[in-house]
C-alpha cells in the first residue's frame, strides 16, 4: 500500500486557508472589523483622553513638586520665553527634519505594505497623507489607539487591507526596538562617554535585545499558532472562523515581509529615521539650552541623545497620557539627573522641546487630515448597522467615564497647586511700578548720630534702577536710568563706587543667573564701567582692589580692577563642588579663603567651601553671607512669624542662633546686608509676597542688638524694592 506523500508547509498554508475561506469571506470580516474597531474607538476615547490627561496632569505636578525641593522652579511662564526665543532658523530647520522623516516613514511604510507580487502598488501620495496624520493622533489618543486610527485610515484613503496595516504596523515598532540596541551598545562601549551612562546603556541594550526577540516570537510563529488553536476550538463557532481567517492574513503578511530582503531594506530605512528624528530633537534641544533663564551648561551629545530615547521609552510606557505629556519629561529628566544635570533644567528643557514637537506635528497633521478628507472616497452607502454599534454608553461605562472626570478634577488641581505661582508670581514678566502708599513723613528718624545712606534697587520708576537714599534727610536720588533691570548694588569699602548687575535684556528676572553683566558705576563722577559680562551678584574684597562675581550660576570669579584680569577661584564640578550646583548670592572671605553660598541645582543647602576643598554644610535657607570681619555668616531660613528670619552661626560651631524676626505686618524678611563696621543691618521685608523682584518688599533698617520692634522703615511705596547695602561714615 503506498502511503500519500507529507504535504509542504506551503500546502498547509493553502489549505488552512481554503477551509476558512469556504467558511466566510475575508473582505466582510476585514470591513466588519474595521467598523467595530471605529466603534470602540469612538466609545473608548472620550474616557481614555480624559484618563491620559488626568495621568499627564499628575506626572507633571509630581515633577515640578520634584523640582520645587530642589529650591528652583520651572513654570509655564519660563516655557513661553523659551519658546519664543527659539530662532526662526532652527524651527525651519526642525521643520525640514521633520517633513523628511516624514517621507522616509512613507517608504517604510510602502515597503511593508507592498509585499504581495501580484497586488497594484500603494499610491504614494496617499499614503504620504496617511503617515502624517498618523504621527498627530499615535500621541493624541493613548495606549497604542491611534495605531488602529492609522490602520482604519490606510483602509479608507489606499484600500489597504486591515491584515497588511496591522503587520506593517508591528513590524514597524519591532525595527524601531531593534535599531536603538546598536545605539545603546556603542554608548556603553565608547571611553569617552562618561561612566553613567556607559553604566546603564548596556543593561538597557540588553532589554531592548531581549524585547526584540519575544516581539519577533509573537510576530511570525505566534500569529499563525493563535489562529490554528482559534480553529481547533472553534469548528463548532461560526464566529470564530472569521478571526481565524483574519490571523492568518496577519500572518501570511507577516511572512511576507521576511522574503526578498524586505526587512533588510525597512530597517535601514528605520536607521535613517532615527537619525533624523534625534538630529531634529538634538537640535531643539541646545536652541532651548542657549535661550534665556537657562543655566549655561556644557551638555554632550551622547547624553542629549540619552535623556530623548529615555524620553521616548517614557512616553511608550504602557501610561495612559494624553500626547505623552508627563511620561515623556520624566523619562528625559530622569535619565538627565542620572548623568548630573539639573532637575530644573531637565524638566524646563525637555518640556519645552516636546511641546515644539507637538505644535509641529499637530500642524503638519492638521493639514494633512484635512487633505485626507478631499482625497478620501465616500462611504455613502454606510449602512445602518454602522451607525448601530455605535452604541450609547452603558451604565459601566458612564460610571468609568464619572471616576474619570473624578481624576482629571483631582489632578487639575494638584497642577494648579503647583502652578499657582505662574499667576503670582510672573517670575519672568517685569512687574509694576507701584505707588507711593504712605507719606514719608511717618518714618521715624535715623538713631541718633547715624550718618550715611543706603543704595538699593527699586521699580518705582518704571523698571528696576538704583536708588540713593541719605538716612538724615531721606531724600530719594536715581543713580541709574536705563531701560533694562538693575539690581543687587553693592558699595565700595570706601563709599566712593559702586557695583551692581544689569540685565542683557530688558527684564530679566533674579531667578536668571546667566543675563547678567556686571558694571561700576563712580558715584563723583557718575561714569558707568562694564567689568564683565555674564556676570551676577558681585561684591567687593576688604581692600576694594578686586570685584568677585558668579557667571552663568556656576563660576565663581575674581576680577582685578587694576588689570581687568579675571580669575576663576570655583566652579560647580570641582573643589568639593558637585557638578550641576549652581552658586547663587556668593561671598568669599579672603583671609580664610572660604567661599559662602546657597546651593541651588542637583543640591540645596547653604554651604561654605574652603580652597583646600574642605566643605562645611550650614544648612538650609538662602542668601548667606560673611559677616565683615568673617567672624560668623548669616542667612535667611524657615521660621519665624512668616515663614523666614534670620539666622547667625560662627563656622565649625554647631550653634545657629535665630537673630531677627521683624513683627507684622512686614515679616517676609530677605536681602539682609550688615554695614562695614557690623552696627548696622539693612533688609527687605514684605507682608507675605515671596518672589524677590516682583513682591512688595519694603526697605528696613536695624541697629544690631536692638529689639526687632524697633526696626525702622526707610522705603514706602508699592512697587518692588530690594537688595539694599549700607554704607556709614
Amino acid at each position: 500500500m503506498r502511503l500519500p506523500r507529507p504535504q509542504t508547509q506551503t500546502q498547509h498554508r493553502a489549505r488552512d486557508r481554503q477551509i476558512v475561506r469556504s467558511l466566510a469571506h475575508p473582505g466582510a470580516w476585514d470591513n466588519q472589523m474595521m467598523r467595530q474597531q471605529s466603534a470602540m474607538v469612538i466609545r473608548q476615547s472620550l474616557p481614555r483622553l480624559m484618563t491620559g490627561l488626568a495621568s499627564s496632569l499628575f506626572l507633571m505636578a509630581g515633577l515640578m513638586y520634584l523640582v520645587e525641593r530642589t529650591g528652583t522652579e520651572v513654570n509655564l511662564a519660563m516655557v513661553l520665553e523659551l519658546l519664543k526665543a527659539i530662532s526662526p532658523g532652527v524651527l525651519l530647520g526642525y521643520t525640514l527634519i521633520v517633513l523628511a522623516n516624514t517621507l522616509a516613514r512613507t517608504v517604510r511604510y510602502r515597503l511593508l505594505l507592498d509585499t504581495r507580487p501580484d497586488a497594484p502598488k500603494t499610491d504614494f501620495g496617499p499614503l504620504l497623507v496617511v503617515t502624517a496624520v498618523r504621527n498627530m493622533v499615535v500621541d493624541l489618543l493613548p495606549a497604542r489607539i491611534g495605531e488602529l486610527v492609522f490602520v482604519g485610515l490606510l483602509k479608507r484613503a489606499c484600500a489597504t487591507p486591515a491584515a497588511s496595516g496591522l503587520a506593517a504596523v508591528a513590524l514597524s515598532l519591532l525595527l524601531d526596538i531593534v535599531v536603538l540596541v546598536p545605539l545603546l551598545l556603542g554608548v556603553a562601549l565608547v571611553p569617552l562617554t562618561g561612566p553613567a551612562l556607559r553604566e546603564g546603556s548596556f543593561p538597557a541594550a540588553v532589554l531592548l535585545t531581549t524585547l526584540s526577540m519575544v516581539v519577533a516570537l509573537v510576530l511570525w510563529p505566534g500569529f499563525r499558532l493563535m489562529a490554528r488553536w482559534c480553529r481547533s476550538i472553534g469548528t463548532n463557532r461560526p464566529r470564530l472562523h472569521r478571526a481565524v481567517a483574519f490571523l492568518l492574513d496577519v500572518a501570511d503578511a507577516l511572512n511576507r515581509s521576511r522574503h526578498g530582503g524586505t526587512l533588510g531594506r525597512a530597517l535601514a530605512i528605520t536607521v535613517v529615521i532615527r537619525f533624523l528624528k534625534y538630529s531634529g530633537l538634538t537640535l531643539l534641544f541646545y536652541a532651548v539650552v542657549s535661550g534665556p533663564g537657562v543655566q549655561d551648561i556644557d551638555a554632550v551629545v551622547t547624553d542629549v541623545v540619552a535623556a530623548l530615547v529615555a524620553s521616548e521609552v517614557g512616553a511608550s510606557l504602557p501610561i495612559p497620557t494624553l500626547m505623552g505629556f508627563g511620561a515623556y519629561e520624566a523619562g528625559g529628566a530622569a535619565a538627565l539627573g542620572l548623568l548630573g544635570y539639573p532637575l530644573a533644567l531637565a524638566l524646563l528643557v525637555l518640556l519645552t522641546v516636546h511641546i515644539v514637537s507637538q505644535i509641529l506635528d499637530y500642524a503638519i497633521g492638521g493639514i494633512c487630515l484635512v487633505v485626507f478628507f478631499l482625497i478620501s472616497p465616500g462611504r455613502r452607502d454606510r449602512r445602518r448597522s454602522e451607525n448601530a454599534s455605535v452604541s450609547a454608553p452603558s451604565h459601566g461605562r458612564w460610571s468609568y467615564i464619572g471616576a474619570a472626570a473624578l481624576t482629571l478634577v483631582l489632578a487639575g488641581g494638584l497642577l494648579v497647586y503647583q502652578l499657582d505661582r505662574v499667576r503670582s508670581v510672573r517670575s519672568l514678566v517685569a512687574p509694576p511700578a507701584g505707588g507711593i502708599t504712605v507719606s514719608q513723613d511717618a518714618a521715624a528718624t535715623p538713631p541718633d548720630g547715624l550718618d550715611g545712606w543706603v543704595v538699593w534697587s527699586s521699580n518705582r520708576y518704571g523698571n528696576h534702577d538704583i536708588l540713593r537714599m541719605h538716612l538724615q534727610g531721606r531724600h530719594i536720588s536715581r543713580l541709574t536710568d536705563h531701560p533694562h533691570t538693575e539690581t543687587f548694588p553693592r558699595i565700595s569699602p570706601d563709599g566712593r563706587s559702586i557695583v551692581f548687575m544689569r540685565s542683557r535684556q530688558p527684564w530679566v528676572s533674579l531667578r536668571d543667573p546667566v543675563n547678567w553683566d556686571t558694571y561700576l558705576l563712580n558715584l563723583d563722577s557718575g561714569q558707568e564701567r562694564l567689568l564683565a559680562e555674564y556676570a551676577g551678584t558681585p561684591s567687593w574684597s576688604t581692600d576694594g582692589q578686586h570685584v568677585y562675581f558668579q557667571r552663568r550660576g556656576s563660576a565663581f570669579v575674581e576680577y582685578e580692577l587694576s588689570s581687568g584680569k579675571e580669575r576663576v577661584l570655583l566652579r560647580s564640578g570641582v573643589g568639593g563642588i558637585p557638578a550641576g550646583v549652581e552658586l547663587q548670592t556668593p561671598s568669599f572671605n579672603a583671609e580664610t579663603e572660604g567661599l559662602a553660598s546657597t546651593w541651588r541645582g542637583t543640591q540645596r543647602k547653604t554651604v561654605i567651601n574652603y580652597s583646600n576643598g574642605t566643605t562645611i554644610s550650614i544648612g538650609g535657607g538662602c542668601q548667606i553671607t560673611w559677616s565683615p570681619r568673617g567672624r560668623f555668616v548669616y542667612w535667611v531660613d524657615r521660621g519665624g512669624l512668616m515663614e523666614n528670619r534670620l539666622y547667625r552661626q560662627i563656622p565649625g560651631k554647631d550653634m545657629v542662633e535665630p537673630w531677627l524676626d521683624l513683627p507684622a505686618p512686614y515679616s517676609h524678611e530677605y536681602f539682609p546686608k550688615l554695614n562695614r563696621g557690623g552696627r548696622y543691618l539693612v533688609l527687605g521685608a514684605s507682608a507675605g509676597g515671596h518672589e524677590h523682584d516682583v513682591a512688595d518688599y519694603e526697605i528696613f533698617l536695624w541697629q544690631v542688638g536692638a529689639p526687632a520692634d524697633q526696626v525702622q522703615r526707610l522705603t514706602f511705596h508699592s512697587g518692588n524694592d530690594n537688595w539694599p547695602d549700607i554704607y556709614t561714615d
